[in-house]
């Protein structure tokens, strides 16, 4: 998998992201995901270079590329048959999450959920079972099936 993914661009890499994330979503929740891995590019405090591929590509940050996820073999078969076209125009989701990446990248989307970086499920939101890290936070947008916040500072 890593030499299929290592011949994508940054920008592709954050269209796969996109469309694993959020392909059910209206563009609005699109535009907000990709802002989410955009903000997270700009706030990155490592002594690094980073890029959207490793942001999307690291670990346990996109469920969609986690090894037990169903989008996981969903995105990787679509990766396969757009390499294989050299072409992502025949799946409208791909096309359009693609639109979204090329914006997000070049800066000509302009973002719908300001400085957030992180996001998860509204049902996972609302549920007792919130992770610690989203507890108590006050400031957050709801698109589509998303809730977007930036995640409290471990002590």
């Amino acid at each position: 998998m890593t030499s299929l993914l290592d011949k994508l661009t940054d920008t592709e890499i954050l269209g796969f992201t996109i469309i694993g994330e959020a392909r059910g979503e209206p563009i609005e929740g699109q535009v907000a995901v990709g802002s989410v891995i955009r903000n997270r590019v700009l706030s990155s405090s490592i002594n690094i270079p980073v890029s959207y591929k490793s942001i999307c590509l690291k670990p346990k940050q996109f469920s969609c590329w986690n090894l037990n996820d169903k989008n996981r073999n969903y995105l990787l078969d679509l990766i396969n048959k757009y390499k294989r076209e050299a072409s992502y125009f025949s799946d409208p989701y791909l096309r359009q999450c693609m639109f979204v990446a090329e914006g997000i990248s070049e800066w000509d989307i302009v973002s719908n959920i300001g400085p957030f970086v992180n996001y998860m499920t509204n049902d996972l939101w609302t549920s007792p079972k919130r992770p610690s890290y989203a507890r108590g936070i006050k400031d957050f947008k709801v698109i589509g099936n998303h809730t977007f916040f930036t995640a409290k500072k471990a002590k």
